[in-house]
């Protein structure tokens, strides 16, 4: 008796701590998708002319639940300043004016109306007001760069690192880079080997401290330049 005593304590010890155990777990919400609409990925947007520098454009994504809001935020990839973050919005579809012959991104995520969190996002579009006037060649699109990201630390091999970015162009001409890369700022003269690459990446060779670097994006007739990234090498 007594040891059916023991053993139903025991059972009752155990039980109590796989359910606080399983109380203090913290579910880590699982983000999804959000698809967008108009205007394409790296492309033109038409768009209404409200003055000489100035159009109306319309922003547009797909519905993921009746019961989420969302939030869309807008960068003007020229100054990579936030130009809009505009929260609460009902339905999917935002109008805004901005100005034109400018590249801009945007993306949007969604917002649970009782949580409150954020429970889907979309990848992040590019594109260029125009309002319809008529521009034989736009610049590139800045360049984005996708490693080494920001205050990244980097452990060489053999002394070289792998720079990567991603670039397009809205008249879907060819592209060119230069690669930028120092320990001062960035902009500082780019070494022979990193002019006019036509691929993605470029090995380069480096030392122990702090580096600046950035990508300028060239087609036929005009050019632009990516954010300015920091990172740390080991």
């Amino acid at each position: 008796m007594r040891k059916s005593l023991i053993y139903f304590v025991l059972s009752l010890v155990i039980l109590n701590t796989a359910c606080s155990s399983d109380n203090n777990e913290t579910s880590v919400p699982v983000v999804g998708e959000l698809n967008l609409a108009t205007p394409f990925d790296n492309s033109t947007c038409e768009g209404v002319s409200t003055s000489t520098t100035k159009c109306e454009v319309t922003l547009s994504w797909l519905s993921t639940s009746d019961n989420e809001t969302y939030v869309l935020t807008v960068t003007n990839l020229n100054t990579n300043k936030v130009v809009l973050i505009k929260n609460d919005i009902k339905t999917t579809s935002y109008k805004l004016t901005l100005d034109k012959k400018v590249p801009f991104s945007w993306t949007v995520s969604s917002r649970d109306n009782l949580t409150k969190q954020i429970i889907n996002k979309s990848s992040i579009w590019k594109f260029y007001a125009s309002a319809g006037e008529s521009i034989s060649n736009f610049a590139p699109f800045p360049a984005d760069l996708l490693a080494p990201i920001q205050d990244k630390i980097v452990i060489p091999v053999d002394g070289k690192i792998v720079l990567k970015w991603a670039g397009a162009d809205a008249n879907g001409d060819s592209l060119k880079y230069t690669v930028y890369i120092d320990k001062v700022d960035g902009k500082q003269t780019p070494a022979a080997e990193l002019t006019n690459i036509t691929t993605t990446q470029a090995t380069v060779n480096v030392s122990s401290g702090v580096y600046y670097w950035r990508v300028k994006s060239t087609d036929s007739n005009s050019s632009s330049f990516s954010q300015i990234i920091r990172f740390t090498v080991n």
